[in-house]
């Protein structure tokens, strides 16, 4: 009789996976509430997106979205910040300076990801005419005067 090997199961490969899933996540999370920050008085960047004409908007959206899966695709399947900081979390001596620099892997994504979304909306500005560019500076006045008034600041003591 042939015996089967007992499959080998790498249980801390699921972990790994699910902390690169939140990782990736929280990313994504991060650049969302920037770009759609609702805050009482709003976002500055909100407010210039949302002041262009629908046509540019969608454009827009389509490139951000863009940037959003190119950053998702360089970040699977790599040895990446996730694996680095769970890998520090778990050694036995806790090493600050890979911790640190798996979290500044991570920022510099996210640097990366935002600057090619700030590239994407000074392109789009920059393509206007003059006509172009004084309809949008109306459009954006309009919703910066309407945003509601910034409330005091709340004790968080």
């Amino acid at each position: 009789m042939e015996q089967t090997k007992p499959k080998r199961r790498i249980p801390w490969l699921k972990l790994a996976l699910a902390g690169s899933l939140v990782l990736n996540v929280l990313v994504v999370g991060m650049l969302w509430g920037v770009m759609t920050r609702t805050t009482q008085e709003g976002s500055l960047l909100r407010s210039s997106v949302a002041a262009l004409p629908a046509e540019d908007r969608r454009e827009l959206r389509r490139a951000t979205g863009a940037i959003l899966r190119e950053a998702r695709r360089q970040s699977e399947g790599g040895a990446g910040a996730p694996q680095q900081m769970l890998a520090a979390l778990r050694a036995d001596d806790f090493d600050p300076d890979t911790f640190s620099d798996a979290l500044r892997q991570a920022q510099d994504r996210l640097l990366r990801m935002s600057t090619q979304m700030h590239e994407q909306l000074l392109e789009k500005v920059s393509a206007m005419s003059r006509e172009e560019r004084h309809a949008y500076a109306d459009s954006f006045e309009e919703r910066i005067r309407t945003r509601p008034a910034r409330s005091a600041p709340r004790n968080r003591d």
